[in-house]
């Protein structure tokens, strides 16, 4: 059986990453005005482009995403995801820890429910609608890792003008999908977010590793609860006690 895709980071190891946000610049802009770009992006970030351009997304809007503060707490009673958040941050605490980045953990619909990091990065956050409730999805953002994550089923790594909106080019994020390991199905997101000078080829295989980690303890939290109900069952039938 194949695995997951390895995370592909945006920037490679050894690549100068600001000759790499201007190359992605220059393929941007061309690609925005339809003009010939002088190469093409990273085909995870080709795949999103052609999706936020079907669907007519401004690459220039600077609209908020829409925040839903009111059911917060219902979302995240509800992720499935509480149960991993010490896992999470845990995990990635060594890439919060400096100050420049934020930890986010973000909904199967892209919304984000929880944040981790300093009052600075935090704060930067805040001016581009990137708090809580707020979705977070490809629909709603355009190309980054969260919402390109949740829709290419994989870990992403989104770096400066690699993200849709040309608002976030001073960003970079890499963000994980975190399955169900009932039924395979996609519950979450975590990921790490912050200045586009931050970028760091091995932090979307962190961000995996980390997910990854998450859904084991998931894992085990739904062994144990089954096993502590086939005692309780036990204990009460019978027909076992007889046995």
């Amino acid at each position: 059986m194949q695995g997951p895709p390895v995370p592909e980071p945006a920037v490679a190891v050894g690549e100068d990453p600001r000759t790499y946000a201007r190359l992605m610049s220059a393929v941007y802009d061309a690609t925005m005005s339809g003009s010939r770009a002088p190469a093409r992006p990273r085909t995870v970030i080709g795949e999103s482009w052609q999706r936020m351009m079907a669907k007519g997304i401004d690459p220039d809007s600077r609209t908020p995403p829409v925040v839903e503060t009111g059911g917060l707490d219902m979302l995240r009673q509800s992720s499935g995801l509480m149960s991993v958040l010490d896992e999470l941050s845990r995990g990635l605490e060594s890439l919060v820890a400096e100050g420049d980045n934020i930890l986010v953990v973000a909904d199967a619909g892209g919304r984000v429910l929880w944040r981790l990091g300093s009052p600075a990065v935090l704060g930067n956050a805040d001016r581009l609608g990137f708090i809580e409730g707020a979705n977070w999805g490809e629909n709603a953002v355009g190309t980054n890792a969260i919402g390109t994550a949740l829709a290419s089923h994989r870990a992403v790594q989104v770096f400066s003008a690699e993200h849709f909106m040309r608002s976030h080019h001073s960003w970079t994020c890499a963000g994980a999908p975190i399955r169900d390991p009932r039924t395979g199905q996609v519950i979450g997101v975590v990921d790490v977010s912050g200045p586009a000078a931050t970028v760091h080829p091995t932090t979307v295989a962190l961000v995996d590793a980390v997910a990854r980690l998450a859904e084991s303890q998931l894992r085990e939290q739904h062994d144990h609860t089954l096993n502590r109900l086939r005692d309780v069952v036990g204990q009460q039938d019978p027909v076992v006690q007889g046995k």
